[in-house]
């Protein structure tokens, strides 16, 4: 036996009976082995002391206390081959004994930290809890802990082949340490502690987080992160005295960037604009990526009514700046919706809702535009969801009907043709307008079938109604029907099938409709007007009134807008645009029409600047085809 005094307190082993060899070959992976192995093989001293397991030490035995010397050449041996750090430390963190693996993760001399307080030298998120546990375990109050602290690791030399070793830069380094009380054994008299270097596993969590909380693509929180802190504002939000509230962002025409520049380029313009939001208050502003071109920002107010607005404001004036993406300078617009708890929503799910709701509102009034949530649009949401439902059955089940409006020569009285206008016998709701369905028809995928059914429809009036059959039936085409490739082929089969001349079939189109359609399928355009089919353009004046398709394709006619006509007699502007449309086509050997005529005032002045093509109340109500059409 070989004894070895430490002070205060000393230890005994046999070494004969503790491996030898390498480093590795010990490997002692807790302090609870390390407690074990020196409870195994340190025998105890008659000069051994220690404090009493009942009382705790008196704060001038442990001034008086020296510091232990654990330092023998036995515990070299056995420690040092350790693949964990083992420190053993006394009552109040002094280290006593560190084992040569230490020095070896940390860079720091050997032996170079005994005699200091190891609180001291490493940083750890709780350093009060640890004092306090240590002075449980000198009272025999408590047997084990496990804390993590980081140390600033000094200049490391790696292994070279060459003539000076590189060196590894300073770094902080993070460990997981578990500490066992052994103050009050005899044969150890110290707390042991082992550390494990969790660096990598810290960076691995720390990147698996960020993660799990944030877009890939431009770093802005994502949806699990924005809704989670959503919630929690909404529940502080009656102490706090502050509103959340959210704004729903969606780029204008961000899948054109993508088709005309590529997907590095569509990307490299989100990074930007992210950025920018990031950059427009970082204090306050929660900024997050749902997906696609769709951006969240975030916050709580005060006063939401005037802050919300002036944010959503911020935001799109950055969106609206250009960005520099694969050697091009893009410009972009954006549209917001915003909604504010509580009246926008009680929870994080109803206000990202209901901001989408106040979004497509912000889409239909055009591009820039900011829109809050209101009550009336969501109900009115719920029911375009409800009609989408119904208008599934409503097909196959007979529900939709065709009524005809005249279009009248006002010169001679007689009808010109007759406009096929949709309505669906709602089982409920009784006989709905086009206008009222027509959206849910649209954003149920069922365009295609109900445009179909309206064209044999009217095939099949204009073959058997006596009224119908003697005039040109007007049908309103959808844009999306126009844009399929094979759509002329398609109608003018249909036509050779039911035995109706082309000239007898109109297509109305709205002005808007027909600008993109035209840029996409101009053959359907041209390949429908050399069989003789017309086409008119709805709604004339209202949307893009390029002229210069008024040239480059053939329109048969023009539908001045019924909102120009309703001003007739009140408004100089409507009269002026009116007569100036008027003298536009008749120069350019295209029909105008007046619609929504209603007074005799609107139809005399629409004649006297020569429009004499009128449709209205005034001059026959939409009636079923079985009745006949005034």
């Amino acid at each position: 036996m070989i004894a070895a005094p430490c002070g205060a307190a000393r230890f005994m082993t046999d070494l004969s009976s503790i491996p030898s060899g390498p480093t590795s070959d010990l490997h002692l992976v807790d302090a609870e082995e390390v407690f074990a192995l020196l409870r195994e093989h340190v025998a105890p001293s008659e000069t051994n002391t220690h404090f009493p397991q009942s009382q705790e030490p008196s704060t001038s035995a442990l001034a008086n206390e020296p510091v232990r010397d654990f330092s023998a050449s036995f515990w070299h041996d056995v420690l040092d081959r350790a693949a964990a750090i083992t420190i053993l430390i006394d009552e109040q963190g002094v280290i006593g004994f560190e084992s040569a693996q230490w020095s070896r993760v940390t860079g720091r001399a050997k032996n170079s930290s005994i005699g200091s307080d190891l609180l001291d030298l490493v940083s750890t998120g709780n350093k009060t809890g640890v004092r306090d546990a240590l002075s449980r375990m000198a009272a025999g109050k408590l047997h084990r802990m496990s804390f993590d602290f980081s140390i600033e690791c000094a200049l490391v030399p790696r292994s070279s082949t060459a003539g000076n070793p590189p060196v590894e830069p300073p770094s902080v380094r993070t460990f997981s340490a578990t500490a066992v009380n052994a103050l009050h054994l005899e044969t150890i008299g110290a707390v042991v502690l082992t550390a494990f270097d969790i660096t990598e596993r810290k960076a691995l969590e720390q990147t698996l987080r960020h993660n799990a909380n944030h877009d890939p693509l431009t770093g802005l929180f994502n949806r699990r992160a924005a809704m989670r802190t959503l919630g929690q504002w909404i529940a502080d939000s009656p102490i706090a005295k502050v509103q959340p509230a959210v704004m729903l962002i969606d780029l204008d025409g961000f899948k054109s960037v993508n088709d005309a520049y590529g997907h590095a380029a569509g990307d490299a313009l989100l990074v930007e604009i992210a950025t920018r939001l990031r950059a427009i208050d970082p204090r306050t502003l929660g900024v997050a990526r749902f997906g696609g071109d769709e951006l969240v920002v975030y916050a709580r107010f005060v006063d939401v009514d005037l802050d919300a607005p002036r944010i959503a404001q911020r935001v799109l004036d950055e969106v609206r700046k250009p960005v520099m993406a694969e050697g091009q300078w893009i410009y972009s617009s954006a549209c917001v919706g915003i909604a504010a708890y509580p009246q926008g929503g009680s929870s994080a799910d109803e206000l990202i809702r209901h901001a989408d709701i106040a979004l497509h509102q912000a889409k239909a009034a055009g591009r820039g535009a900011i829109r809050w949530f209101s009550p009336r649009e969501a109900t009115q949401q719920r029911e375009q969801l409800a009609l989408r439902t119904e208008l599934t059955n409503a097909l196959p089940n007979g529900q939709f009907r065709l009524h005809f409006q005249p279009i009248v020569a006002v010169n001679t009285g007689l009808v010109h043709s007759h406009e096929a206008l949709l309505r669906w016998q709602h089982s409920e709701r009784g006989l709905l307008g086009a206008a009222s369905f027509i959206a849910a028809v649209e954003a149920s995928g069922l365009t295609d079938a109900v445009t179909q059914w309206v064209i044999h429809e009217s095939f099949a009036q204009a073959r058997s109604n006596i009224v119908i059959a003697t005039r040109p039936i007007a049908v309103n085409i959808s844009p999306r029907s126009l844009r399929r490739g094979d759509f002329a082929q398609r109608l003018i089969t249909s036509l050779t099938a039911a035995a109706i001349e082309p000239n007898r079939i109109e297509l109305e189109i709205t002005e808007e409709d027909f600008v993109r359609a035209v840029d996409e399928a101009p053959n359907n355009i041209i390949a429908l007007h050399a069989v003789g089919v017309r086409i008119i353009i709805d709604d004339f004046g209202k949307g893009f009134s390029n002229f210069g398709y008024l040239t480059r394709f053939p329109v048969y006619a023009i539908k001045i807008d019924r909102e120009y006509v309703s001003q007739i007699g009140q408004s100089e502007r409507a009269e002026t645009l009116i007569g100036a449309l008027v003298r536009l086509a008749e120069e350019l050997g295209i029909k105008a029409i007046g619609e929504g005529v209603e007074t005799q005032e609107q139809s005399d002045y629409l004649l006297h600047q020569g429009c004499v093509l009128q449709q209205g109340y005034l001059h026959g109500r939409p009636r079923p085809a079985v009745f006949g059409v005034d």
